[in-house]
């Protein structure tokens, strides 16, 4: 049930790479939050959806709960058992997770829950969860934060020709309205400051699903701009690194009993 558009740009030559170098990381203070909201530690059972390369999967592993990626996209899955080796990588999706009902203590979603067919894959999770257990939702995001930051965005948001799903429109939240098998959602936000190079933006750029899927040269015309425009503005220009601010938003709630 993944999405055609993240099925094709994640699936692209080269985008797990990107994706890779590209993303930010979660800040601790966050994860640390998100462990504790969770009760994630040694015994506990965690779900990590549509895991990706492992980006949010490794940061888990340390808790010492057992922690199984679910991910649908094959070079998504390459990617994470190297990055995240002994962890279980399961081919899957929101909508269709391979586990036993009420296995799983918490689920945990990077960068990934506005992707899912809402209402399918919430009674998913729920059917997942032990009564009480947490789902708990991840993103980082940078709209907003630096006027430079907002115009690679202009030139990016250009390329999402057949309107494929971004976190910065709230959409997703309207599934949580009415779940009766949740109960509300909470949320915690901090802003820090991420060092980067042209080639680390260029790179998180890239592996944006509906960029990763634009043909060769269009693609490469949309780096060029990006590229063009860090080349020029007064706050990258000339600079072999700088600050890309990043507000990392977390959400979380509970499967009542």
């Amino acid at each position: 049930m993944i999405h055609e558009t993240a099925s094709a740009g994640f699936s692209a030559t080269g985008a797990a790479d990107a994706y890779e170098r590209g993303r930010p990381p979660y800040p601790a203070a966050v994860v640390d939050r998100l462990i504790d909201v969770g009760r994630i530690g040694p015994g506990a059972h965690v779900v990590d959806l549509a895991a990706g390369t492992g980006r949010l999967t490794r940061m888990l592993i340390p808790s010492g709960a057992r922690v199984v990626a679910i991910e649908p996209v094959a070079a998504m899955r390459d990617a994470l058992r190297v990055a995240c080796p002994g962890v279980d990588v399961l081919d899957g999706a929101a909508e269709s997770i391979p586990l036993p009902d009420g296995w799983s203590d918490a689920v945990t979603v990077g960068q990934a829950f506005h992707w899912f067919a809402g209402p399918a894959a919430l009674a998913e999770i729920a059917r997942v969860l032990r009564p009480g257990g947490t789902l708990a939702l991840v993103w980082n995001a940078q709209r907003g934060l630096a006027p430079w930051i907002d115009r690679v965005l202009t030139i990016v948001h250009a390329a999402n020709d057949d309107g494929a799903p971004q976190y910065d429109t709230g959409a997703w939240r309207a599934v949580f309205s009415g779940a009766t098998a949740f109960g509300e959602l909470a949320e915690h936000h901090v802003v820090s400051d991420w060092e980067v190079d042209v080639d680390t933006v260029l790179n998180r750029f890239a592996s944006v699903s509906y960029v990763a899927a634009l043909p060769d040269e269009r693609r490469a015309d949309l780096l060029a701009a990006i590229r063009a425009l860090l080349d020029t503005d007064p706050a990258t220009a000339g600079r072999a690194r700088f600050p890309m601010p990043t507000r990392t938003d977390l959400f979380w709630c509970t499967k009542r009993s």
